[in-house]
């Protein structure tokens, strides 16, 4: 039998790839509170405390934080599209104006949301080839099964 295809070093880097996520939101809370309102805030809050129990979770190998990993990870590939595209064209006002008010550079926050996005897809990629690489059966495999 194979080793499973989300192992113990992808699991630590995904688990810390989303503790980066989650404290990136906390600080985005922090900083939402006094410019932005209590919603916004709130918002960034819980966007932090789910991140940061989807890494414990992963972290612990627990069977739908793994599932949920793997595709929050490949859906990142569409945040390095939007992300480049993005800094090709221009940052939105609306989004332009919300991260200044945050205190952030628009095309900082941006390029940050790309190389978090970048990390991620990367993550993906890993997971993905030894997926491909573990698959001698060929029976179709649900994501629950093959991670």
């Amino acid at each position: 039998m194979s080793a499973p295809a989300f192992h113990r070093p992808l699991r630590t880097c995904t688990g810390s790839l989303w503790l980066v996520g989650a404290a990136l939101a906390a600080v985005t809370s922090i900083l939402a509170l006094p410019s932005l309102g209590a919603v916004s805030a709130l918002t960034f809050a819980a966007v932090a405390a789910a991140l940061a129990i989807l890494a414990v979770t992963t972290l612990r190998a627990t069977r739908w934080a793994v599932s949920v990993s793997v595709v929050l990870l490949g859906a990142q590939v569409a945040g390095v599209i939007g992300s480049a595209w993005e800094l090709v064209t221009g940052v939105a006002p609306v989004k332009g104006r919300q991260l200044q008010t945050l205190g952030v550079d628009p095309t900082m926050g941006v390029a940050i949301n790309l190389a978090y996005s970048a990390a991620a897809s990367a993550l993906f990629c890993w997971w993905l080839t030894r997926r491909l690489r573990s698959n001698s059966s060929p029976r179709t495999s649900r994501i629950v099964d093959i991670c």
